[in-house]
């Protein structure tokens, strides 16, 4: 169960309430996002949003 179904859950109105009693640390948070591969799975979906050669080259700021 992720960290905001147990907070939905437990009725709890801040993930940080959950986070006070499941005892879940930031690092311990952070090493749990690493694993599942959640930063590299952001990262890609930026990458598909973002074409990189209009950004390079500055057509994006050029264009209409």
């Amino acid at each position: 169960m992720s960290l905001y179904e147990l907070q939905e859950w437990l009725g709890h109105s801040s993930v940080a309430t959950t986070q006070y009693y499941a005892k879940i640390t930031p690092t311990r948070l952070l090493k749990s996002y690493s694993e599942a591969g959640y930063f590299h799975r952001i990262l890609r979906s930026i990458e598909v949003l973002i074409d990189r050669d209009v950004v390079q080259t500055g057509a994006a700021a050029t264009e209409a």
